[in-house]
């Protein structure tokens, strides 16, 4: 089955522009690599764009400038007369942090790793799509500006497919903010320090040494333009398949020497990573369980080689609209309150943080934008309520009415245009042949799922991992209809005739607050998500108002029942926890 898609995102409406390797705004970057030489592109000469205002520095010059820096000095001068501590032994433990933490990016084991990651790739997945438009306005940006780099979280490979990406356009290679959990890992710790992870530990708490050594490190990177920070915005990979809330320590160090004044702008650059296939999906469904994470070993790496042996289908890597931080405060911040203390005493205005807040959730809203929905996650939204089995026409019926709803509501459905919907459907089975299966009468079920590593479970454990893994895939469209779901849920639950307009909005405002946990909402955009999420309801959805007034029974239908249900296990799920803590 080919894998053109038909929809609302085309630029280009001519079949003879659609190929293998171009479709719609994508480019797949593996199709050169399956038929030449792969040591010749890895040890090939490579043109970096190099930010204008860049002095070339080693990884050890970079640590050399953060332990001679005033930020680092203040901060131990600080430990020592707080502690008691001996000034060489706070100096000592500083030069420990700065150690543990810096990378050592050589391109020597760049080239290599860049040699071992395209024979995973092509081993891994079909192809890999990039947005061509982006990587011309990121090539652009490193030119004049600093950059960050803030992708979604959904995959270990993310930050591996990002550092291939940077390779393969010749673009400089982003130093990535990685958890302490790979570094023991033995040569593969070595290889990613090598390759430009920087390794931060979870939590720093109230430790002022390791803030001081940390926020200087990234902050004089980004100030001479080293190379482009990539970091994630949620802090953690996403189990669920729904953007997490963000973490704002990386972002305020990040985002400081602009508000001080050190810099006159910083790029942030937002990117959708979507997977046909996740290759977690087994151990998230069981971690989410209560199952222990395995821990990250070399070992562990080489027991999961058999997955080299599957199909994990396409990956889309959407690099977003970059977005001026000088531009995105403009009027909401003044930074000449910095102007009489010292830049590197930590300090930022609450309208400045405020702003960093907001900055993280309009990330991962521009995230959501821009994932690209695959066919699986439409028949999983059908398959969580049919566990019993669903014949594949009816099931193909359902998608596409899914479809239709997800596309009105701004979704970018990955759907071939010249395939019938049994073939897309039969196809996407096919790569997820471990979740589900169609039997001799055409009916769909869903297998057992056991643990890659622990063997069989009982059989509660498997019905429960079996739930989760599908739900995990039916998450990848929850943020297209949370908002409009929140008005049907109301709209079902209500017993009247006739609800006002002011109280289906206090109780859309309720539903928001009790769900901001578990979905992404833009502070103080309450009213505007509500008007919106109305407008579509009413113009394409049946939802009737008449003298100002919701007509409930006039509203009630297959789109009103079909949002509320997506949403009502989320309501129980609160109901229950709430009876069990009361009782």
């Amino acid at each position: 089955m080919s894998d053109q898609s038909r929809n609302s995102w085309i630029k280009q409406d001519n079949p003879r522009l659609v190929s293998a390797r171009q479709k719609d705004i994508y480019e797949d970057i593996l199709e050169d690599r399956r038929h030449s030489s792969d040591v010749v592109w890895s040890f090939r000469t490579r043109e970096e764009p190099k930010y204008k205002y860049n002095k070339p520095r080693t990884p050890d010059e970079i640590r050399k400038h953060v332990m001679h820096s005033d930020r680092v000095k203040y901060a131990v001068e600080k430990v020592c007369s707080e502690s008691g501590l001996p000034i060489e032994e706070v100096w000592k433990q500083a030069e420990e942090v700065m150690q543990e933490m810096s990378h050592n990016l050589s391109m020597g084991a760049i080239r290599g790793f860049a040699m071992f990651m395209v024979k995973v790739l092509k081993s891994l997945f079909k192809r890999v799509y990039v947005n061509t438009e982006g990587i011309q306005k990121v090539r652009e940006m490193l030119v004049e500006y600093p950059v960050l780099l803030m992708p979604s979280h959904r995959s270990y490979f993310d930050f591996l497919l990002m550092s291939y990406v940077f390779y393969s356009y010749d673009l400089p290679l982003p130093v990535i903010a990685a958890a302490m959990d790979f570094m023991g890992m033995k040569f593969f710790g070595w290889l990613l320090r090598n390759s430009g992870a920087f390794y931060i530990r979870r939590s720093f708490g109230d430790d002022m040494l390791y803030w001081a050594v940390f926020t200087e490190y990234v902050q004089s990177q980004l100030v001479n333009g080293d190379h482009p920070i990539e970091f994630y915005v949620e802090g953690t990979r996403s189990r669920t398949s729904k953007s997490y809330a963000p973490k704002f320590g990386m972002l305020s160090a990040s985002l400081e020497p602009y508000f001080k004044a050190h810099i006159p702008d910083i790029m942030v650059i937002p990117i959708s990573i979507s997977y046909d296939k996740i290759l977690e999906e087994t151990l998230y469904s069981y971690e989410i369980l209560g199952v222990p994470k395995p821990k990250e070993s070399t070992s562990g790496l080489f027991k999961a080689r058999n997955l080299l042996s599957e199909d994990f289908g396409n990956v889309h890597v959407h690099f977003g609209e970059p977005l001026s931080i000088r531009k995105y405060t403009d009027g909401k911040v003044d930074r000449s309150v910095h102007s009489l203390a010292p830049r590197y005493i930590a300090s930022l205005s609450d309208d400045e943080n405020k702003l960093i807040q907001n900055l993280g959730y309009k990330v991962l809203l521009l995230h959501q934008e821009h994932m690209v929905i695959s066919p699986w996650s439409l028949m999983a939204a059908v398959l969580v309520q049919n566990k019993d089995g669903i014949k594949i026409k009816q099931l193909e019926k359902e998608v596409e009415w899914i479809k239709r709803q997800a596309t009105n509501l701004g979704a970018y459905i990955d759907w071939p245009g010249n395939e019938s919907a049994d073939a897309v459907l039969r196809s996407t089975l096919a790569l997820h042949k471990n979740i589900a299966e169609v039997d001799s009468e055409d009916v769909v079920h869903l297998l057992e799922i056991q643990h890659p590593t622990r063997g069989s479970q009982d059989e509660l454990m498997q019905a429960a991992a079996q739930h989760l893994i599908i739900t995990l895939y039916k998450n990848q469209l929850m943020h297209i209809f949370v908002r409009v779901s929140m008005v049907t849920l109301s709209i079902n639950s209500c017993t009247e005739e006739t609800m006002s307009m002011n109280e289906l909005y206090s109780k859309y405002e309720f539903l928001e607050h009790l769900l901001n946990r578990d979905f992404i909402f833009m502070p103080d955009s309450t009213k505007q998500d509500f008007e919106n999420a109305m407008l579509t309801l009413t113009h394409n959805c049946g939802v009737v108002v008449e003298d100002g007034l919701l007509q409930v029974k006039k509203s009630t239908n297959k789109y009103t029942t079909f949002f509320s249900q997506m949403f009502e296990p989320f309501l129980l799920g609160y109901w229950v926890s709430f009876y069990s803590n009361e009782n």
